[in-house]
């Protein structure tokens, strides 16, 4: 059966870096069971302290990467939308070429996430 921290530590090995991991995560586990040995408050209230710690950790490795990723994205994009631009007169109202555009970027999202994605190292510490 999985445990509370199990779980965290799972979520945190597939979407958190190792150094958020060590600097907002971790320190909010050690707390969790240091509040779970001296009974001070709920259960409830100290795994709700550890989910906001991995939001947190979360929200700053994707705030600390999104530049990168938008301007990957923005180079996708444009490289596919080009052709599309050239033959503007071939769509019939805007709304077509608006529909056309919408596509090309969710398709050009694709290979940056695929290439933007980085391999990660476990956080696990019994690893």
């Amino acid at each position: 059966m999985m445990t509370f921290e199990s779980i965290v530590i799972g979520c945190c090995d597939r979407f958190i870096s190792q150094r958020t991991f060590e600097l907002v995560v971790a320190p909010a586990l050690a707390d969790l069971d240091f509040e779970q040995d001296s009974g001070r408050c709920s259960l409830l209230a100290a795994r709700s302290s550890v989910l906001w710690a991995l939001a947190g950790a979360l929200r700053h490795d994707i705030g600390r990467g999104s530049a990168d990723f938008f301007k990957l994205s923005l180079l996708s994009f444009c490289y596919f939308v080009f052709p599309i631009a050239l033959g503007i007169r071939y769509f019939e109202t805007w709304s077509d070429f608006a529909i056309a555009a919408t596509f090309v970027l969710a398709m050009s999202l694709v290979p940056v996430m695929v290439c933007f994605w980085p391999s990660r190292q476990s956080v696990r510490p019994n690893e």
